[in-house]
This record gives structure tokens, C-alpha cells and sequence, in this order.
């Protein structure tokens, strides 16, 4: 029979004491995960690090990692060993048999038994596709240039608009992830028991990694101003691409006719929930009904010109009820965004900064 050590230091915490993790890709994995990245719903990036085990539990260690150490990490450049003698604090749990954690102890310094080697890098021959997957873009420098009559609330509206455009873009452009594309299946899905189209973005925010998620660098308003943003530049171009494609009046009149074609189908057959951002309730369709929904999801990616979505949207396991949902939540952001833009009090076409 194997033991584990006693944990020389620590004090037990309550496990409520801590917050939800969400997973979002293992970096290292042999008969199971060895090292893994979680997101906790106070948006801060951790590694789950596998340490020890018995006859009848795990024990892991949990550390915060921010943006640029992750970014580093992923790319060989420092090692696992330096992120846990910087961390913070360090959190132990352990498992058992159904993976359920029990036993959370919180450490001051990360415990000296089990420090990484000093060459622990994440090389090739360890790492996992999902991680090699994270480093496939870097993130850079975009400015979206503000002016005119702006208001605080203005302020406050823009940004959120943007951030849920990028996350959904995240959810399309990355539905190759694991963790991504498993978040957009059950958040959909679950629009069956009522959840908010809201929950959507900020699920998919959930899974996006701090190296992916658009960060504030600057933020100035002195007419002209702008809000730098370090971010995806693939992501971006696809907001700016989808904005152009409704900029101008024929095609934004085109979008619209299909809005209202589409909430007419809605009235006339009886279905509820086309434009409620809350409380949506799933219903079941009949056969000529599925497929009179699935030619407006065609006409919407046609209007988008999203030809590199399509695979990727078509893979998803939900209905054609919650696809066109998911799309039309899309397209009320990206409307209202074209206000600001079509008023001049918003610019998205920047060149990207070095």
C-alpha cells in the first residue's frame, strides 16, 4: 500500500470559500491529466497540477497564473517550476475514485516536495495538441478610434458590445477546442430549460484563456480618443469584416428584411422567443418547420459571407432553433455597434500596432 505525505503546512478551507472553475484545456496528459488550465468566474486563469497519489486519492495543487507567465510558458520560454515559486498562493485539494474534490488546504508558498524540476519546460514531447493549439496566434495591438457626443453610458456600451462580438467570434474561430465547443453545446441546448441568450458570451468568455481574451492597454477620450486593445487580430478582422458587411444600406436593409421575415414566421407559427435575451424556452418543431428555419441560418451566414464558419457551425450537435437564436443574439450587438459606427462616434478599421 502507498501513502502520500502529510502536508506540512496549510490551513483547511471551507471549499465554498473558493471559487467555480471551468476547464478549459489540458496541457500535459499521460493515463490522465497531468497539468491543466481552468478559468475561475473571477476571471482568473489557474493550473491544476497533478502531485501525488494512494491507494485511494490524488492530490493536486491549484496556482493563479496571469496572461504574460501563461504566454510565456506556452512557449517554452519559462518554467513550470518558476510559476509555483512565484505564485501567491498555493490550494490543495484531493480526489477520489469519482474525481469528486474534498480536503482544500490553502499554503502561503507552494510546497517544496513538490516543486517542478528546474527544467521543467513545456516541451513538444509533453505537451498536449490542445496546448500546442493555444500559441497557434499572438495576440496584438488594435486601437477602436471613439469621437463625437459620447456618454458615460456610451462609454460603458461600446466595450461590452465588442467584447460579446469577440467572444462569440472566439467561439467559432476555436470550436476546435475541446472546452469551447462542449461550452457552446450545452449553453445552447440548455435554452430548453430558459437560460439567458446573455449567458452565451459570457460562457464562451469562460473558456477563452486571459492570452485570448481582449485586453484593455489604454483607454482615451479627448475627441478624437480610442481604447487599445491587445487581442486576436484574426478575431478582429472577422468583427471588422462582418460590420462591413452591414455598413452599407442595401445590405443592411437585405439583414433587416430577413429579421422581420423571420419574426413574422415566428408569429405565424406560434413560436416564441426570437428576440428575448431571457427566459427563452425551447419547443419542439415540426419536420417542415426545421427546415423553413434552416434556410434563414443559410441566408444569415450568406448575408455574413461567413464561409469560414460554416463547417464549424454545422458541427454543433444543437437545434436549428438555437442556432438561428445564437445568430440573431449575434446580430442585435453587431446593429446596435452600427449605430456608433454609421453616427461617426466609432471606427473600426485600424491598422494593427506592432
Amino acid at each position: 500500500m502507498t501513502s502520500m505525505s502529510p502536508l506540512k503546512n496549510g490551513q483547511k478551507i471551507d471549499a465554498r470559500a473558493l471559487t467555480t472553475f471551468t476547464w478549459n484545456a489540458d496541457l500535459v496528459y499521460f493515463d490522465g491529466p497531468l497539468l491543466s488550465l481552468f478559468k475561475g468566474d473571477d476571471g482568473i486563469d489557474v493550473l491544476f497540477i497533478w502531485l501525488d497519489c494512494d491507494d485511494r486519492r490524488n492530490r493536486w495543487s491549484i496556482i493563479p497564473i496571469d496572461r504574460e507567465s501563461l504566454a510565456q510558458y506556452l512557449q517554452k520560454k519559462i518554467t513550470l517550476r518558476s510559476i509555483c515559486l512565484a505564485a501567491v498562493r498555493t490550494v490543495i485539494f484531493h480526489t477520489g475514485v469519482k474525481g469528486k474534490r474534498s480536503s482544500f488546504y490553502l499554503l502561503d508558498t507552494y510546497p517544496e516536495e513538490y516543486l517542478p524540476d528546474h527544467d521543467s519546460y513545456l516541451e513538444d514531447s509533453i505537451s498536449t495538441q490542445e496546448a500546442k493549439n493555444l500559441t497557434r496566434e499572438d495576440a496584438v495591438d488594435k486601437s477602436l478610434w471613439i469621437n463625437g457626443e459620447l456618454y458615460l453610458e456610451d462609454i460603458e456600451l461600446i466595450p461590452k458590445l465588442y467584447q460579446q462580438l469577440y467572444s462569440f467570434h472566439y467561439g467559432m474561430e476555436y470550436m476546435g477546442r475541446s472546452a469551447v465547443k462542449e461550452a457552446v453545446t450545452k449553453l445552447t441546448r440548455n435554452w430548453r430549460g430558459g437560460i439567458s441568450a446573455v449567458n452565451l458570451f459570457s460562457g464562451l468568455k469562460q473558456v477563452t484563456p486571459a492570452i485570448h481574451r481582449a485586453r484593455v492597454k489604454e483607454l482615451r477620450y479627448n475627441s478624437p480618443g480610442k481604447i487599445r486593445l491587445n487581442l486576436l487580430p484574426t478575431l478582429a478582422s472577422h468583427i471588422s469584416d462582418s460590420m462591413a458587411q452591414i455598413a452599407t444600406s442595401a445590405n443592411f436593409e437585405r439583414a433587416q428584411k430577413l429579421y422581420r421575415e423571420i419574426y413574422r414566421y415566428f408569429k405565424d407559427q406560434k413560436l416564441t422567443g426570437l428576440d428575448e435575451e431571457r427566459g427563452i424556452v425551447e419547443v419542439v418543431l415540426l419536420p417542415h418547420q426545421v427546415k423553413h428555419l434552416q434556410t434563414y441560418v443559410d441566408e444569415f451566414f450568406l448575408i455574413m459571407n461567413w464561409v469560414q464558419y460554416r463547417e464549424n457551425f454545422i458541427s454543433l450537435e444543437v437545434s436549428v432553433m438555437s442556432q438561428l437564436r445564437m445568430l440573431l443574439a449575434y446580430y442585435r450587438r453587431l446593429r446596435r455597434l452600427r449605430e456608433f459606427v454609421l453616427q461617426g462616434k466609432l471606427s473600426l478599421d485600424t491598422e494593427f500596432l506592432a
